[in-house]
């Protein structure tokens, strides 16, 4: 008898001893033992993993038993199930046989799981590339006999697909093909402790009957998946068609009834089992304020008449303008802080935007000069016992970040300084919710909701802990955590304290016509023409508080990327490579503001800038070759939809959220607003959007 028909005798008469396996499978590295009611999202589990792992799921009745008895591979797992421990709550522990993960299901074995494959040196990074060692390690004694639980209870991404970024095309665009990358997705999500993820819907299925059965039957597939893991999903909906600026699924128009138009619009949607609605109240424009409060009552009582127990939040946004300042039972505020008066039991998600927190200076933000007021409202609750949800950023995209582009791990230090300073300040109840705005994992930005997905499980003392944490398997990544902390650090000086984010940042055309209106997003900055028309005095305090501000900036970013430049994993390794575009882009950046608003004050008064302009010129070139090297290095597996114009989506911006920062768009039409005003050009100004 030969040695393979023994082995498979062996293998077959193993399996029926312990009730483990159907018909013979190959054998696996890393086997991993489970019962049969709880395998399902272990197999989908297994199914993303990278080939490198070479994991393999075995049915059995008594998993310890049948790691015990297995001689397959050479590292096994058992996943015990034990339902008395707290959804996601889990355990590890070593064996002579192998390693336990202890937890409940589905969550807790899966967070499990891939803790102990963290502890191998495995990171699930990005959401389509995972990080695997040449050879898996000993796990550390740290990580084993100690009990593993949340400190925050619903853990996620809103997915803000009103942007064209990746999730769009995943979840809204039905086809096997995006169906897959959807299943991908939430498998990141669970990999790194999520339990719920959400994303607006979108209004091209009020309007089209036939891509609305399309559109829902793929969202179906999803909910169904994300079920099997563990996550709940939530959907996004607009209730007033008002402020309605950007084509997402709203519930009232003008001149409907809202009795009618809410129950009509919800009922559309509620052959998909979604498990919370998070209603939306638009930016910018206010509504009668008790017609306000009672369409949200209405709308609670018509999310549950379609979804029986359905968790209903409301977004308190942002936005400290005459419209949207109201007075209510004598106390004047923002009135998305209505919400609050509704006599349902909505929990109000409190929103801050872009990198700025709930302590410290909004850089003028929507017009604040600080969060105070969202802050005080969130820790009121809290110390109530009321529920309520923190919902911050770590993409803005639009003009701000991203697409400019610039690299801004600002956001990771951003993210852990409001969840400490929240768990210092609370007296009585934790934070119930910590769902963070993602538009976008491009260009590092991954590495924002990734952190921001873990300090959710466990905020570490420190953010750097959870920076080098993420990176320490890397090759170098320990110096590649330092260059990002140090990167943090400095932004956090120079963008928010010395308020320079608005020269960092883009200007598109909405954004200058709406500062005429009287309304604006981003931190404002003077323009070229206004700067051009300061006096000489003005223009010497602008020198000193920003331009010679612009100058320290390049050059502190720039010494940290000469570090990184000096890493050899810079040169084989994709994510280092990634970090390595992104410091230095953040240096071209900074370069080219630095030489643009000098050449801009030395214009205006009448000097020679030839240098200056020549050093703008120089920095775009630089600019040009890191987004050609990076756009061909892309992480998403379709670059196309990230980089194309003209695309047919149901969206307000019909291409992908890094078409500009391929053209460099912003960049351009500053320098063409720069050659008008001084240099006669005739040229267009590019609008850089639409």
């Amino acid at each position: 008898m030969c040695a393979s028909t023994i082995r498979a005798l062996a293998l077959s008469l193993l399996c029926v001893s312990l009730s483990a396996c159907g018909p013979e499978t190959p054998p696996v590295d890393l086997p991993i033992f489970v019962s049969e009611g709880s395998r399902a999202p272990i197999d989908a589990f297994v199914s993303f993993l990278p080939e490198q792992i070479d994991a393999g799921v075995r049915a059995a009745n008594d998993p310890i038993a049948a790691m015990t008895a297995s001689t397959e591979g050479t590292t096994r797992i058992a996943l015990v199930v034990e339902p008395a421990r707290c959804e996601g709550c889990f355990r590890l522990e070593r064996t002579a046989a192998g390693f336990v993960v202890r937890g409940d299901a589905p969550l807790g074995i899966q967070y499990g799981l891939a803790a102990l494959l963290e502890g191998m040196g495995v990171r699930f990074l990005h959401p389509q590339r995972t990080f695997v060692p040449t050879t898996l390690a000993d796990p550390d004694a740290s990580i084993f006999d100690r009990d593993e639980e949340p400190e925050v209870a619903l853990r996620g991404l809103q997915l803000h697909i009103l942007h064209p970024i990746e999730p769009y095309w995943d979840v809204w665009e039905p086809s096997e093909e995006n169906l897959e990358e959807s299943e991908q997705m939430l498998h990141w999500l669970v990999v790194n402790r999520a339990n719920y993820v959400t994303w607006p819907g979108l209004e091209d299925i009020q309007i089209n009957p036939e891509r609305r059965e399309a559109v829902l039957a793929h969202q179906r597939a999803i909910v169904e998946h994300a079920h099997l893991r563990g996550l709940r999903v939530g959907l996004g909906i607009q209730i007033f068609g008002r402020s309605n600026l950007q084509k997402a699924y709203d519930l009232v128009d003008t001149g409907d009834d809202p009795a009618v138009a809410i129950p009509a619009n919800l009922e559309l949607l509620g052959s998909v089992p979604y498990d919370a609605i998070n209603l939306a109240f638009g930016e910018f424009f206010a509504a009668d304020n008790d017609a306000f409060i009672h369409a949200v009552e209405l709308a609670y009582d018509s999310v549950q008449a379609v979804w029986p127990g359905a968790l209903v939040t409301g977004t308190v946004h942002v936005g400290n303008f005459e419209d949207t300042r109201i007075t209510y039972e004598g106390q004047e505020m923002l009135y998305y802080f209505l919400v609050q008066y509704a006599e349902r039991p909505i929990r109000p998600w409190v929103h801050t935007v872009m990198y700025y927190g709930l302590w410290g200076d909004a850089g003028g933000a929507y017009n604040h000069d600080e969060f105070d007021e969202h802050r005080a409202f969130l820790l009121e609750r809290l110390n109530a016992g009321e529920d309520v949800g923190y919902h911050p950023e770590t993409a803005y995209w639009v003009a701000f970040d991203i697409n400019v582009p610039t690299y801004l791990p600002l956001y990771i230090r951003a993210r852990w300084d409001d969840l400490d300073r929240i768990r210092d300040a609370r007296t009585t109840t934790d934070l119930e919710d910590h769902i963070v705005f993602s538009s976008g994992w491009e260009w590092g930005y991954w590495q924002n909701d990734w952190a921001v997905l873990r300090m959710s499980w466990r905020s570490p003392e420190r953010y750097e802990d959870l920076v080098h944490d993420m990176l320490a398997p890397l090759p170098d990544g320990p110096a590649a955590a330092d260059a990002i902390t140090a990167l943090a650090d400095v932004q956090q000086d120079a963008l928010i304290d010395h308020h320079l984010a608005a020269y960092l940042a883009g200007q598109d055309a909405t954004f200058e016509l709406g500062y005429s209106l009287g309304f604006w997003s981003q931190p404002r900055r003077p323009s070229i023409a206004e700067l051009h028309a300061m006096t000489t005095e003005e223009r010497a305090t602008f020198s000193t508080e920003v331009v010679d501000r612009l100058a320290t900036l390049a050059a502190d970013t720039r010494a940290i990327l000469l570090d990184v430049e000096d890493l050899p994993g810079v040169a084989t390794d994709p994510f280092l490579a990634e970090l390595r575009d992104g410091i230095a882009i953040d240096v071209a950046r900074a370069e080219y503001a630095h030489a643009l608003w000098s050449a801009v004050v030395q214009s205006s008064e009448g000097g020679d800038a030839t240098a200056m302009e020549a050093a703008f010129a120089a920095a775009l070139a630089d600019a040009e070759a890191i987004v050609a090297r990076r756009h061909a290095a892309l992480f998403d597996p379709d670059p196309d939809e990230l980089l194309g114009d003209r695309l047919r989506n149901g969206l307000l911006y019909d291409y992908g959220y890094l078409r500009d920062a391929d053209l460099l768009c912003f960049w351009n039409r500053e320098r063409i607003q720069y050659a008008r005003e001084f240099q006669g050009a005739m040229t267009g100004v590019p609008a850089c959007v639409l």
